[in-house]
């Protein structure tokens, strides 16, 4: 009877990140390959659980950083939503990951899933949202993929770029004491942000090419659901002042509402005075909380049970 309820679960059951712990689980399982497969075994330098795969290079001082992530009409936009903005979006996305990991994009091949009844000049203005956003910061798409869908359209993402060794930023490496900042506000994907936003490239490059970065991710589900991904990564925990969180709206729209794709990230006390000192964007940067060692995320001293966006939890 166990195992009959347990394949009988769906993924609105166990929720998107349920889900994906599962793959993950599941992908780990099994003996080590041999021969080709041993090699691409060993350039993995981390898999599934941060923003993006992390490979090994030809060149020794760099890794490789691979993330892909899709749009999908009705989910991450609307039909009548303008197409250069959803190609804005879509890339930007992918860019966002990128920035996460402290890293620099280079290349992206792009799929996309579209009605028979859909106009060319829309697909152009599409490419040009995701050419806009790649050129703005150095990337190139290099290929991809059309494909004919019945229902809803998609515009899917894959994006290669590079980070030096030493600049690398990870979710996990947060410890007790550490300052947690974030940049921008937050808050405002449902006055339209989640269409318009800037990847932090810049300043995540920036950062890590002057403080070390204990732990970092990028804001794409809500800081409290985004606060706990940094927690199972870190095995620390964080306490958040409501007062301090920098919002475009409510607090409890920046806590759940997600697609804000702000840096998330901890740094030494030591190096936190030393960082608003020097910031040098108009962007906002601020000090939001504190990294405990009990393991759990609390909002004012109380436990958080505010959650993030779920793709599978939601309820239409």
């Amino acid at each position: 009877m166990r195992r009959a309820s347990h394949l009988s679960r769906t993924v609105g059951d166990v929720g998107e990140f349920g889900l994906i712990g599962q793959i993950q689980r599941q992908l780990a399982t099994g003996p080590a390959p041999s021969g080709i497969g041993a090699a691409a075994h060993r350039s993995a330098v981390v898999g599934i659980g941060d923003d993006c795969a992390v490979l090994r290079s030809a060149d020794r001082a760099k890794y490789l950083l691979y993330t892909c992530d899709p749009v999908v009409e009705r989910v991450h936009y609307l039909p009548h939503t303008p197409p250069r903005d959803v190609g804005w979006k879509a890339m930007a996305r992918n860019l966002s990951d990128i920035a996460a990991m402290g890293g620099q994009p280079r290349w992206a091949v792009v799929s996309v899933g579209l009605r028979r009844r859909t106009s060319v000049a829309y697909v152009r203005q599409l490419y040009d949202g995701l050419q806009s956003a790649a050129k703005q910061f150095g990337c190139l798409i290099v290929g991809g993929d059309c494909t004919h869908v019945r229902h809803e359209q998609f515009v899917a993402v894959a994006l290669l770029g590079e980070v030096e060794r030493d600049r690398l930023a990870l979710r996990p490496g947060a410890k007790p004491g550490d300052v947690v900042f974030v940049t921008g506000k937050l808050g405002g994907s449902v006055r339209g942000k989640h269409l318009k936003f800037t990847p932090r490239i810049r300043e995540a490059r920036w950062l890590t090419g002057h403080f070390k970065i204990h732990a970092m991710m990028d804001i794409s589900d809500g800081l409290a659901s985004d606060l706990q991904r940094l927690l199972e990564s870190s095995h620390v925990g964080f306490d958040i002042s409501s007062e301090k969180i920098p919002v475009n709206g409510s607090v409890r729209a920046a806590l759940s509402d997600g697609e804000d794709f702000e840096l998330l990230f901890t740094i030494s006390p030591r190096d936190a005075g030393k960082l608003k000192a020097k910031w040098r964007f108009k962007l906002p940067l601020t000090e939001i909380g504190r990294a405990i060692r009990q393991q759990a995320v609390l909002l004012d001293g109380q436990p958080l049970a505010t959650k993030g966006y779920d793709h599978f939890a939601q309820r239409s």
